[in-house]
C-alpha cells in the first residue's frame, strides 16, 4: 500500500460490541491515527448484507479514503496485524486482502467446529482451505468479511456496472440460494469482484482472534479430566485437580 493512502474502517453490530474489540480499535487508533481515516459504524441486526451495503455506500459517499477495511465487531485487530495487511495490499496487484478469520460452526460435538473463512470455488461450491500455507501471502477465491481490506477502485466499479434491478445502493453484497444451496453475501461479493478482474488474496499472518460462545456442560468437564488433564499433569505450577479415573 501506498504510504500516503488513508484507511476507513467499517463495521456493523446490533447496538453493542465486545470490549475486546473497542479497545483494540482505540489501540490502533492511538497509534495509526496517521493512516486511518474515518470510522464508519452502521448500526443494525438481522439482513447483514444489509449492513454491508449500507457500510460501503458510506465509505463511498462520505469519505475519501483509499481503502475500506470491514472487520466484524467481535474480532480483534492487533496493531502489528494491521501494519502486516496494508503492507500486503496493492491498489492494483492485491487490491483485496483478507485476513484470517476462523467461525464456527454446531456439528453436534462438545465444541463448535473451527472453519478457515478463506475459499477456493470447485464445482460444488467454496470449500473452505483446512490446510494453508502459515505466515503467507497467496491468492484466493473467496475469504469471509471479518476481516478484509478492499480497495476503493474494486467498490466503484461494482457501482458502476451495477443493474438497475440492483440499484447503487445495494450493488454491493446479497445473499440467496444459488444451485439449491444458499451462498453467503461474503462469497458472492468476492465472486463478483473476481469476474470484474479484481484477484482476492489472503494473509495468513493475520490471525484474529473471533468471540463465540458456547454452553458449558459436565461433559467438558469429563473430557478435560479424560484427555487434557493428564497430559498437563506436571507441566504447570498451576494447580489442577488431575485424578483421572483409571
Amino acid at each position: 500500500m501506498k504510504s500516503n493512502h488513508k484507511v476507513s474502517i467499517g463495521t456493523c453490530d446490533p447496538g453493542m460490541v465486545s470490549g475486546s474489540f473497542a479497545f483494540a480499535m482505540m489501540q490502533l487508533s492511538a497509534a495509526r491515527s496517521n493512516r486511518l481515516g474515518s470510522h464508519i459504524r452502521i448500526k443494525g441486526s438481522g439482513l447483514l448484507s444489509k449492513q454491508r451495503n449500507r457500510v460501503v455506500k458510506h465509505f463511498l459517499d462520505t469519505t475519501d479514503s483509499d481503502w475500506l477495511l470491514m472487520i466484524d465487531s467481535d474480532e480483534q485487530l492487533s496493531i502489528e496485524n494491521f501494519d502486516k495487511l496494508i503492507e500486503a495490499a496493492h491498489h492494483t496487484e492485491r487490491p483485496i486482502v483478507a485476513g484470517l478469520v476462523f467461525a464456527a460452526f454446531d456439528v453436534g460435538w462438545l465444541y463448535p467446529q473451527p472453519l478457515p473463512a478463506i475459499f477456493m470455488e470447485q464445482e460444488n461450491g467454496f470449500l473452505p482451505l483446512y490446510k494453508y500455507d502459515k505466515n503467507a501471502v497467496f491468492e484466493i477465491d473467496a475469504a469471509g468479511t471479518g476481516c478484509l481490506l478492499v480497495h476503493r477502485s474494486v467498490l466503484e466499479k461494482m457501482r458502476e456496472v451495477a443493474t438497475d434491478h440492483q440499484g447503487k445502493d445495494w450493488c454491493w453484497f446479497w445473499d440467496g440460494a444459488i444451485n439449491g444451496e444458499w451462498v453467503g453475501e461474503d462469497l458472492l461479493f468476492c465472486r463478483r469482484a473476481k469476474q470484474l478482474g479484481f484477484p482476492i488474496y489472503a494473509h495468513t499472518g493475520v490471525i484474529l482472534p473471533h468471540l463465540k460462545t458456547y454452553w458449558v456442560q459436565e461433559a467438558h468437564h469429563e473430557f478435560w479430566q479424560h484427555n487434557v488433564a493428564p497430559a498437563l499433569k506436571g507441566r504447570s505450577e498451576k494447580t489442577f485437580d488431575v485424578q483421572p479415573d483409571a
